[in-house]
């Protein structure tokens, strides 16, 4: 009998060492898919603020170039004939380039659906990728008004005053364009706007760039 309870007892032991195995083992098996999505995720973020940031550095280098034709434009008003006609067509399609901004925010959605940020709350990560992000929208939405801005006076100009009688094939010919009241203004209006790195600060960006880099390491 005793040898019989302690052979179910030794049974018992092994049934129930085997549990806590077996759940010790699948909650390592958790903890790591949990700090592999994490991992996974905020890469995933890295890359797209670091792809913002480069788009942002393109339309700012853009704008920089828009407001030095527009001041080559006005320099060379009563000469444009003398010009090169290289230099006239490049300059050209930077004041009358049809632009759009936009910045991607997928990584930080995808990131709200996840666990993820209930993983990275304790040391203020999850703040500095949502001020990031906050900052991508600031940035999209001060470019974006500066080139509705500028499109809207240029329309005006062309639509009011040209009616389109330097259009060529769909182009505006910048040579009669400046020469109008409107078409002068409108140009003018580029060369007085302010310096686009102004309003288009990364640090935040940056910021949460380098904290997920810390985090990651």
């Amino acid at each position: 009998m005793k040898a019989s309870l302690s052979g179910f007892l030794s049974n018992m032991l092994s049934v129930i060492l085997g549990i806590f195995i077996t759940f010790g083992i699948q909650g390592i098996i958790d903890r790591s898919r949990e700090r592999n999505n994490t991992r996974s995720s905020l890469e995933l973020v890295r890359s797209e603020l670091s792809t913002n940031i480069d788009d942002i550095s393109i339309i700012v280098d853009y704008l920089k170039q828009e407001r030095k034709s527009a001041e080559y434009m006005l320099a060379h008003r009563d000469s444009l004939d003398k010009c090169p006609v290289d230099s006239i067509n490049f300059h050209s399609s930077m004041i009358f380039a049809d632009v759009s901004f936009s910045l991607c925010h997928d990584a930080l959605e995808l990131l709200k659906m996840s666990s993820v940020f209930q993983n990275i709350e304790s040391n203020g990560l999850s703040m500095k990728i949502i001020r990031a992000y906050d900052t991508c929208n600031s940035i999209v939405y001060n470019l974006n008004r500066h080139i509705s801005s500028r499109d809207s006076r240029f329309e005006n100009s062309i639509d009011k005053e040209t009616a389109g009688i330097y259009a060529l094939n769909g182009n505006i010919d910048i040579k009669d364009f400046i020469k109008t009241d409107y078409g002068l203004y409108s140009v003018q209006w580029l060369t007085a706007q302010a310096d686009p790195e102004l309003f288009t600060d990364v640090s935040d960006i940056q910021d949460a760039i380098d904290a997920i880099d810390s985090y990651l390491r």
